[in-house]
């Protein structure tokens, strides 16, 4: 069954993850225990011989190989094998999780528009769902160990309900060397024409709904049986289990502890391995995660529970094409239909800090008290076509008198220079061919000819 643990984090905290570091099933601890027990055992069994069995040039010996392979670890490049395996089976893992198959689409589909309160009405909408879940039930039994233990044979599939006596007649009848995994969608689609040609689908285009729905419902299934047929090559998760084991058994020797030992003269006895027994389950963790991402349909802790889709897709199906077709409320006037909206809270929740509205990070930002106006004039050295300069009044709520959060520096106050050039320059600008863009200054209520510039430029336009 898949762990959850998404309520344990729902809240980060300095503590947080230490209950999920105690916890057994799918933790760290469950997938190495047995590696680590093995790896332990063989580091105590080489440690003791070299403590109390062998001789004195048998220890110099033992000295040279612990220096030999100590300084030749290096060799295994572990991250980026690692890194790179883990990324690639950790994007197959979630494309897989992505198109395995939830029939909710189809149900709505198929509830809203083949219409009708009779029981053939009826009858259409419930096998049309029963057939589309009959694939994926034929699929997950060949792929899902969990699904094949409840369907061992396909008269247990019938048994079960998915199929009927007539129709499993109907689906022994062709005999080929592939799988048959198509037939019930092509039931599926024929009950959609027929329910067209009987009238219980009002257009052409409802049936192009409901078909494609299905048709995006087997093209998913349909990737799930590559993705199957066509794994990683073997040769990519061998390299990568081999060289993790290979690195731990060299380090049941380099990681001894020596006396007169040259790479590392200053090591400590400390009899246990504390450090390599980190950096085996950090390594050796990391693997056991790419082993249970790479087939994600077996029975570990956080494979793909198939069955429980399978019971859920029937039910839900079932249940939106029965109770949930044609119970629409009746149309009336929505609680804030005469009032203007309000939020409301629970008690608890209504005095917690106050939400964050979503705002583009600029948008704090406003004029300085000192800016009245905002005067839009063409870009030097562009024309602008039959457009005039135009003086914009800014608004109290516009501006604000707090330093360092302003565009003062942006758009500065105009000074009687700048306004003469502007002047200057937009008489010559109307004799320019090139296409016009606008540009901003502003004008300062104490110029003293800001109006009267304009007035001259207007006169002059």
């Amino acid at each position: 069954m898949t762990v959850s643990y998404n309520q344990s984090v729902a809240t980060s905290r300095p503590w947080t993850f230490l209950a999920l570091i105690f916890r057994w099933r799918g933790s760290v601890w469950k997938a190495i225990w047995i590696q680590y027990s093995v790896w332990l055992g063989l580091y105590f069994l080489v440690s003791a011989i070299y403590r109390f069995i062998l001789q004195d040039y048998q220890r110099l010996i033992f000295v040279k190989l612990v220096d030999y392979t100590s300084a030749r670890l290096s060799y295994v490049p572990l991250d980026w094998i690692l890194g790179f395996f883990i990324a690639g089976v950790l994007r197959r893992f979630w494309y897989l999780y992505d198109i395995i198959g939830f029939i909710d689409n189809i149900a709505c589909s198929t509830a809203t528009y083949i219409r009708g309160d009779s029981e053939r009405a009826k009858q259409y909408r419930r096998n049309i769902i029963r057939y589309c879940e009959l694939t994926q039930v034929l699929i997950f039994r060949d792929l899902s160990m969990k699904a094949r233990k409840r369907f061992p044979t396909l008269d247990t599939v019938a048994a079960a309900g998915f199929m009927m006596p007539h129709e499993k007649a109907n689906f022994d009848q062709i005999q080929y060397n592939y799988n048959k995994y198509f037939l019930p969608f092509n039931w599926a689609w024929a009950l959609v024409y027929n329910a067209r040609k009987e009238g219980l689908i009002e257009g052409d285009y409802y049936v192009t709904v409901i078909s494609e729905d299905i048709k995006k419902f087997r093209t998913g299934l349909a990737w799930v049986c590559n993705y199957d047929w066509v794994p990683l090559p073997i040769i990519y998760p061998t390299i990568v289990c081999l060289a993790v084991h290979m690195y731990f058994f060299v380090c049941i020797m380099a990681r001894q502890y020596v006396t007169g030992a040259e790479n590392d003269p200053n090591m400590i006895d400390l009899v246990f391995p504390f450090m390599t027994s980190i950096q085996f389950v950090f390594y050796m963790g990391w693997l056991k995660v790419g082993e249970g991402l790479l087939n994600p349909w077996g029975e570990d802790d956080d494979d793909f529970e198939t069955n429980m889709l399978i019971d859920r897709n029937l039910a839900m199906g079932l249940k939106i094409v029965d109770e949930g077709y044609d119970k629409t409320p009746r149309l009336e006037k929505d609680a804030f239909w005469d009032d203007a909206w309000v939020p409301l809270y629970s008690e608890a929740s209504a005095h917690e800090k106050r939400y964050h509205q979503r705002q583009g990070s600029l948008a704090h930002i406003k004029l300085s008290r000192s800016v009245s106006q905002v005067r839009m004039v063409p870009r030097d050295g562009r024309r602008a076509s039959v457009v005039k300069e135009r003086i914009v009044n800014v608004k109290p709520e516009e501006t604000n008198d707090s330093r360092g959060n302003g565009i003062g520096d942006i758009l500065r106050p105009s000074s009687l220079l700048n306004l003469m050039k502007h002047a200057a320059s937009s008489h010559s600008l109307e004799r320019q061919q090139s296409p016009g863009s606008f540009r901003m200054d502003t004008l300062s209520p104490t110029s003293p000819t800001a109006e009267t510039t304009g007035d001259k430029i207007d006169k002059k336009d």
